[in-house]
């Protein structure tokens, strides 16, 4: 790992940003798309002191970065297609991950139940020699023939133990409520990833921290191009303006069609397919996991994930193709198959419906396919080129596919293919390189010692001090810093954070709206722990800090709880009251 530096999540104000943006008028490459390839994209370039802007219609973090499975892993289902390029490679990114950002990733043992020894070892063979055949049922051989494969894979900067098998009296004592008639277990390593849109945040930050010459603004939309000129349109003001790059890289996933739109190319490239996951609140479905998650066939021949989060059970992920991921979220039909899915394991389980305090939906961005099956079509990344045409003068290397864990490798292949077009050379390199707060903070001692010193220092309880280095890692000693600069408050029903730490998302992470916060910055919304009098103080805070009308932060929290519950599940929240009537004939916003 790189040498020790210091590390905080210092953004510019969003209105010193703006600024910044509306006054440049030319930049050498422009990113369009802040989920975890753009933000990769975006450090490993500033990292190379290159001029770049990062740009996002909604926020850093946003769309299926925010809404993924939340796993490091190998990829152990792409054998099943012969993908061994990208196991081989997402194993080795798993395994950097694991020490370059472990104040947010970190280890997670999976078992694998099966109910057979034997079945589709013929079909797999046939899916590995690249025949069409559908498979329905994955036996306990067929599963432990790939596993050696996948500690092969994984055998390089290894940081996790090699798999084991275990017969039926195993099983019964390690999951004593899975379904008796399950004959045998695999248990592998991979890893969970706590926050895994805070790590997009913090990449953004280390980016911004490396080139002065560069800048970052969410809620900034691509709308249009004059000739070589590129117009964008800030989302809260709604004032447009424009720019000149010499490269735009358009990381804008499932939505990369639409910005080619913008920019008059009408080649599609997209087929993404939405991946849906629900939070589930059950002790006693908690508790049989044994702190393990768990891959499994959901009767048909899906794979389904499920394993402990926080207290809580996340189980996902379905796989179905969409035309726009505007629309896209988890139906109640999804969330009813995520859980019938879950019963066929464990079948003594009583849960349900009443049970979800959370759902969530996320857009892959695949390339267009004519895979029969949405589970064939390849996760594997490459780099589509636009090469300037008529008056546009720059190219357009577009993302297509990708996974979260090997951002970094694909951010590596787009900075050398867009510093071979600037015509200049790596001069940093990213392969051992700490990911923002994840600095020195890969093993338990470290991140002990970290907290006690913050203890120390600020006069912070034990208690709070872990609970900010595991959230923050090195960047929790400038969090500490801010929070003991002022008198301070537990947020409401959510003592886990303070007023004083949202205040600081909103000043210093250019956090804009309690969207933001609540899904891109905290865990609150997955973790099930929102309420409306913890977002009414959110929404406080946050227009206290820019100065917003505390009337439009009403109607603005009005619509997101109806979205939280129409959308996410969220029943338990109760309306917001209404702005003063005197303000009640203002345009409503959308």
């Amino acid at each position: 790992m790189s040498a020790a530096r210091s590390f905080a999540t210092n953004l510019p104000p969003r209105a010193t940003a703006l600024a910044a943006v509306q006054a440049m008028r030319d930049i050498d490459v422009l990113v369009v798309g802040g989920g975890i390839n753009g933000a990769g994209t975006f450090r490993d370039l500033a990292l190379q002191d290159v001029g770049v802007l990062a740009v996002d219609r909604v926020d850093w973090g946003a769309g299926a970065s925010m809404a993924s499975s939340r796993m490091a892993h190998g990829g152990l289902r792409y054998l099943e297609n012969g993908e061994f390029r990208l196991t081989a490679e997402a194993t080795r990114e798993r395994n950097r991950l694991l020490r370059a950002a472990g104040h947010m990733i970190r280890p997670l043992p999976m078992a694998i139940p099966f109910f057979s020894h034997g079945a589709g070892l013929l079909t797999s063979v046939k899916r590995v020699l690249g025949f069409s055949a559908s498979l329905r049922e994955r036996g306990f051989v067929m599963a432990e023939i790939g596993l050696l494969l996948y500690d092969w894979f994984g055998r390089f900067d290894r940081s996790t133990p090699l798999h084991r098998a275990m017969l039926s009296r195993g099983v019964r004592r390690l999951f004593p409520a899975l379904h008796p008639a399950v004959r045998a277990a695999s248990v592998y390593y991979d890893a969970v990833i706590d926050a895994p849109e805070r790590i997009a945040v913090e990449m953004i930050a280390e980016g911004l921290d490396a080139s002065p010459r560069s800048m970052a603004l969410n809620h900034c939309a691509l709308v249009a191009i004059q000739g070589s000129d590129v117009v964008l349109r800030d989302e809260i003001s709604g004032r447009c303006f424009t720019l000149r790059p010499k490269v735009v890289v358009n990381a804008a996933g499932a939505w990369i069609d639409l910005a080619n739109g913008a920019l008059g190319i009408d080649r599609p490239l997209m087929g993404g397919t939405k991946g849906s996951h629900i939070v589930i609140d059950h002790p006693g479905l908690f508790k049989a996991l044994s702190g393990h998650g768990m891959i499994f066939d959901d009767g048909a021949g899906r794979v389904c994930i499920i394993y402990p989060i926080r207290g809580k059970v996340l189980l996902g992920a379905t796989d179905i193709p969409v035309e726009n991921p505007d629309l896209a979220h988890c139906s109640e039909d999804e969330e009813d198959y995520l859980l019938a899915a879950a019963r066929v394991i464990f079948p003594k389980i009583d849960f349900g419906r009443e049970h979800v305090v959370f759902r969530f939906c996320g857009v892959r961005p695949l390339p267009k396919s004519g895979a029969t099956t949405p589970g064939a079509v390849s996760r594997d990344h490459a780099i589509a080129i636009f090469e300037p045409e008529g008056d546009r003068s720059f190219p357009i290397l577009n993302l297509v596919g990708g996974k979260w864990t090997t951002f970094r490798a694909f951010s590596a292949q787009v900075c050398e293919a867009v510093m071979q077009r600037l015509g200049s050379g790596r001069s940093v390199d990213t392969g051992d390189r700490a990911v923002g707060g994840g600095q020195g903070m890969a093993q338990a001692p470290a991140r002990q010692a970290l907290a006690r010193s913050l203890a120390d220092r600020h006069g912070l309880s034990p208690e709070r001090s872990e609970v900010l280095v595991n959230r923050y890692g090195a960047g929790a000693q400038a969090v500490a810093a801010f929070l003991a600069e002022g008198t301070d408050a537990p947020l409401a029903d959510a003592p886990s954070y303070s007023e004083r730490e949202i205040l600081r998302l909103v000043r210093c992470e250019m956090a804009a709206s309690v969207e933001d916060i609540i899904f891109r910055r905290t865990t609150l919304a997955i973790d099930g722990m929102l309420s409306t009098a913890m977002l009414e103080r959110i929404s406080a805070i946050l227009c206290e800090e820019t100065g917003g009308d505390p009337a439009d932060g009403l109607r603005d929290l009005s619509h997101l709880i109806e979205r939280l519950r129409i959308r996410h599940a969220v029943q338990r929240l109760r309306d917001c009251p209404p702005p003063p009537s005197h303000l009640n004939t203002l345009e409503q916003r959308p």
